[in-house]
């Protein structure tokens, strides 16, 4: 008897944080997917607000930016309250930088001019570099541009395909040490979605699904660093317990 509570209590805790990363995946794609809808729908039926949900400093842009904030003093907190976590470090620093992009380097808040980009345009983000980069390889071969947006669509794609097969492994109870990452590497994929849509497209509907792929992306990177977090706290309890 002494053995099988024994084992029982030292499973729990596993039990316990797959009950949790799965809620919190589940619930971080139910979101998504809801905002997703919410703003084709909103966009399809209420042509009238399509300005203020698209336009720079929009509220669909607005929302992106409080998600990468909400990630970035999550992955502080965190780090404060249970010491430095690489996952939450990433975290961080990804949300960090992708935060600096969407207000440009924070030229709009402060009213500075941000540095003009080849080929016209300004630097004003991170993505700017890929842009570069493309229109570089332009004046050395059009191919080699191509193939550059190709690798990144490819790599973008494939890298969302594997979470989310990782996902159905993960709600049907099997885990690996993947599992715990879904969420960051769903986020990874369709920000490079975002930049290949952002490099190719000129369409303002292409556009439009660049905007909701960034807020889709920071709300899955918030989620992760809630999920990081959380685990974190419960395995700090469940050590507490077990001395």
């Amino acid at each position: 008897m002494a053995q099988v509570t024994g084992t029982a209590g030292h499973d729990a805790p596993a039990n316990v944080e797959q009950r949790d990363r799965s809620g919190l995946l589940a619930c971080a794609i139910s979101v998504v997917g809801e905002v997703t809808v919410t703003a084709a729908l909103a966009a399809v039926f209420a042509p009238g607000i399509r300005s203020l949900l698209l336009q720079e400093d929009g509220i669909i842009e607005m929302g992106t930016v409080l998600f990468l904030a909400a990630a970035v003093i999550g992955a502080g907190a965190a780090t404060v309250f249970w010491g430095p976590r690489l996952p939450l470090a990433l975290a961080g620093l990804i949300g960090l930088a992708e935060l600096l992009d969407e207000t440009s380097f924070g030229s709009r808040l402060l009213g500075f001019e941000p540095l003009p980009l080849h080929g016209g345009g300004q630097l004003d983000g991170f993505h700017d570099l890929l842009i570069l980069a493309f229109r570089m390889l332009q004046g050395v071969s059009q191919n080699l541009a191509w193939l550059l947006l190709g690798l990144m669509l490819m790599l973008s794609a494939g890298l969302v395909l594997f979470a989310l097969r990782q996902t159905a492994r993960n709600m049907a109870g099997s885990t690996t040490w993947l599992s715990g990452h879904v969420l960051l590497l769903l986020h990874v994929g369709l920000i490079g979605l975002a930049q290949v849509i952002d490099i190719a497209a000129s369409s303002r509907a292409l556009a439009a699904v660049e905007e909701v792929l960034e807020l889709n992306a920071a709300i899955l990177l918030a989620f992760y660093v809630v999920q990081v977090g959380w685990l974190e706290s419960a395995q700090g309890i469940w050590a507490r317990k077990a001395l």
